[in-house]
């Protein structure tokens, strides 16, 4: 069995993640979105095929075209640039093995 870590270190390149940190409420009640952070992962970024789209949720299918899979956490909501492109994390397949994430995303206007 091929070590999935391996092959995504193999085809992985720079990539920018930013993740929105939690809000909070100040001393009037008024909610303050938490500050946004960025960061550079290593990824590998691939078109969804077919079969990897039947994956999906059913509404995720048309908009989702994008495969992501990373050494590093991702999470529902990041945002990925890569090749001046940004793309929006929209569903993250659940791993309870292996030391990776996959992910797949849609692009953003």
């Amino acid at each position: 069995m091929i070590d999935v870590a391996i092959a995504i270190d193999g085809e992985a390149v720079n990539v920018s993640l930013t993740r929105k940190a939690a809000g909070s409420y100040n001393a009037d009640g008024d909610f303050v979105p938490g500050a946004p952070s960025t960061s550079t992962i290593r990824a590998a970024v691939q078109p969804a095929s077919g079969r990897q789209l039947m994956d999906l949720p059913e509404g995720l299918r048309e908009e989702a075209r994008w495969l992501v899979w990373s050494r590093a956490e991702i999470l529902k909501d990041d945002t990925i640039v890569h090749g001046g492109q940004s793309f929006r994390v929209m569903f993250v397949w659940p791993r309870a093995e292996g030391a990776f994430w996959r992910a797949a995303m849609g692009l953003l206007a």
